[in-house]
Formats: structure tokens, C-alpha cells, sequence
């Protein structure tokens, strides 16, 4: 198999500008100390570079509270080997330089706008290898969050309340242990390490493998808005369940849905029980359930864990708000 080399942002920056054929002087000084990867000067104005392996809605947040704290100036150039297109577009409203292997740029400077895109990029090499992140995987691993004691019950309950073929089982635990999220205590006994960090690589798998295998397709409700149905205290009796932005405002009280998003057992039950019809427009997304944990009938929404990763996903800072009160309130006490 072919190497990749190493990613050198300050070269392949360079290497941009020239191809542009700007007239645009570029001078690479010493770093000396202030945490930064490398100081530039283009023309008379400085851009301090700090690299990344990937960037994405979910890790955002953290990205820039992490520049804000250790950069003063905001001259700043976050270069990835990969960044999604959905963090670019977050970057670009925050007015933050960007760079990515693949030559996509964002770069506004005092006298300077240079905006590449469309330019394919490949994920991080490796980044899914694991069986336990592939979409069968994933569904395992939500089970295991959201009861961390089940990593010791038998396979076969596992793979039933995942919804998975038995023989996936073996293959999850024996990623999650490669990669440390998994730590064998004896010979019959298992436990999960570094929680927190496996639900924000699972919060990445559920957006990028495990939704777009399930999404049913858009819907919008007749006779009543989103808003309106949101209230309506029948939805519980058959098995929906609210996801996303409707979920929140229902767990938390803090936050207003503007995205709506509903998990269903079967498509049926939309049509028949709710009076949906399929719209390319519609407010509505539904998705097929993956997951046969038996549930809290009473309650209206998905667990917690579910809430936080859809709003994370979305990268939008009041919906991350939100997630973070998820987190600390409902989650991390049970993890």
C-alpha cells in the first residue's frame, strides 16, 4: 500500500499563492514560542498557522475555543488534512482561515480574499478501519453508552437490543480494544475507558453512517404546524420517538426547534397514525429506528446520548449550547 506523506501546510500554502499567480510576498518566520505551528508573513500582514488532523462540525467548537485561548491576534489559518464541507461553511461564517489538503482554502486578509472550493478530499486515512465505527458498529457502541455495564452481558442480548447480526459482536469489541476505548479486567469482565471520547468519535459515526442509512425521507404535517404537533401527547403511544432540536426543547426547556426530526419503528406508522404526507420541502425528518433497547414509553424523545450527538452535529453554537447542558445534566452522570 502506498505511504502518504506528511501533510506540510506552510508548503502547500505556498505552493497555492503561487499557482494563483498573486502578487502576494511570502515569508515563513520563526515561530519562536506561543504554541503556534507556524508564523507567516504574506505581504505586511502576519498568519499565525495551526494545524489539524480533521475538522468537523462535532469537534468545532473545541477547535476554536482552544485558538481563542492561545491567540491573541486574529490572523489565524487552521489548516486540516481534512475538513468537512459542513465545518468550512460554519469556518467561513465565523470569518475563520482555512486550508485543506486538498487545496480548498478560505483566506481574507487586510487586502486579500482568496475562496477555493469544490476540490474533493478524501476522510482521514484510517479514520473508520475499525469495525466498531462502521455503521453496524456504531449501533453497538450507542448501546454501550447508554448502558456502559452491558459490555459484560451476553452477545447475543447485545446484538438484540443493536439490532445486529450476532457475529458483529466480536468484531466491535475487539476494535474498541485496539483503539482503548475497551479494557479487559479479567478473564470474564470488560470496561469502557475514555467514555467521553468515544462518544465524540461515535457522534461523527452517527452523522456521516448511521443517519444517512436510516433517513426515510422528508414529511410535513396537514392541519397543524411543527410546532403544534410537537405538543401533541399522542405521538408516545406509538413507539415515535422526537430526535434532534424537538427533543431538546422537550428534555431541557432552553432551546426553541427550528430543525424538526422525528425516529420511527416503521414508515407506516407515520402515514397511518400522524397524518404526514412525503415532501421534498417538509419540515420533517424521519428516520428508521436503530435500536431495539426497550425504551421509557412514557417519554416523548430519544435518550440523551442520541439528542446531544444530533446537535453537535449540526455545528450551529446554540444548538452545541444546548448539547453541553445535555452533556454535564443528563449524560456524563451515567457514563
Amino acid at each position: 500500500m502506498k505511504s502518504i506523506a506528511p501533510y506540510d501546510p506552510v508548503q502547500h500554502l505556498k505552493e497555492i499563492l503561487e499557482q494563483q499567480a498573486l502578487n502576494v510576498s511570502f515569508k515563513e518566520l520563526s515561530a519562536k514560542a506561543g504554541g503556534f505551528d507556524a508564523r507567516i508573513q504574506l505581504n505586511d500582514q502576519v498568519i499565525y498557522l495551526e494545524t489539524k488532523r480533521e475538522i468537523t462540525p462535532v469537534n468545532l467548537s473545541k477547535v476554536l475555543e482552544e485558538i481563542k485561548t492561545r491567540y491573541k491576534e486574529n490572523n489565524i489559518l487552521l489548516a486540516g488534512e481534512y475538513i468537512t464541507p459542513k465545518a468550512k461553511e460554519l469556518l467561513r461564517e465565523k470569518e475563520v482561515n482555512y486550508l485543506d489538503r486538498a487545496g480548498n482554502m478560505y483566506l481574507k486578509l487586510n487586502s486579500l480574499l482568496i475562496h477555493i472550493d469544490g476540490k474533493s478530499a478524501p476522510t482521514v486515512p484510517g479514520k473508520y478501519k475499525s469495525r466498531a465505527f462502521s455503521k453496524a458498529g456504531g449501533a453497538v457502541v450507542f448501546q454501550f453508552l447508554r448502558d456502559p455495564q452491558l459490555v459484560n452481558e451476553p452477545q447475543r442480548l447485545i446484538a438484540e437490543y443493536a439490532g445486529v447480526s450476532l457475529g458483529t459482536i466480536p468484531k466491535v469489541f475487539e476494535g474498541l480494544q485496539k483503539e482503548k476505548f475497551l479494557i479487559r479486567l479479567d478473564k470474564n469482565k470488560w470496561e469502557l475507558s475514555n467514555k467521553e471520547g468515544l462518544l465524540l468519535k461515535w457522534t461523527e459515526v452517527l452523522g456521516e453512517k448511521i443517519l444517512p442509512s436510516k433517513f426515510l425521507g422528508n414529511y410535513k404535517p396537514v392541519g397543524r404546524n411543527m410546532q403544534e404537533m410537537l405538543a401533541e401527547k399522542e405521538i408516545r403511544a406509538t413507539g415515535l420517538k422526537w430526535g434532534g432540536e424537538p427533543a431538546a426543547a422537550l428534555l431541557t426547556n432552553y432551546l426553541i426547534a427550528e430543525k424538526f426530526s422525528l425516529f420511527v419503528p416503521t414508515k407506516e406508522n407515520i402515514l397511518k397514525k400522524h397524518k404526514l404526507v412525503p415532501s421534498p420541502t417538509g419540515e420533517l425528518e424521519v428516520y428508521e429506528k436503530f435500536w431495539n433497547h426497550p425504551e421509557d414509553d412514557d417519554l416523548p424523545y430519544v435518550h440523551p446520548i442520541l439528542i446531544y450527538a444530533q446537535l453537535m452535529a449540526t455545528g450551529e453554537s446554540r444548538n452545541i449550547e444546548t448539547a453541553e447542558i445535555i452533556l454535564n445534566e443528563h449524560i456524563r452522570p451515567n457514563l
